[in-house]
């Protein structure tokens, strides 16, 4: 959100299991509605991904990531 409100656009990658205070942080910050993509299982949220995961995941996000960025 910062980079957002220093006019650069950026994408916010979140959790499921961290949907819910994602969506609290957004309210707290005047930012209600602020879009993110959310990662979901079998992806544990501790971040802790092989490479593999982490190719698996970018793959998987980078369309919405191009849509929100090209919105």
């Amino acid at each position: 959100m910062e980079l957002e409100w220093n006019g650069i656009p950026s994408i916010t990658l979140v959790h499921e299991a961290l949907r819910g205070s994602a969506e609290a942080i957004c309210r707290v910050s005047g930012m209600a509605g602020y879009p993110f993509i959310t990662v979901d299982y079998p992806h544990v949220p501790t971040a802790i991904w092989t490479d593999d995961e982490i190719a698996s995941i970018a793959k998987a996000v980078a369309p919405e990531v191009h849509r929100q960025l090209s919105a």
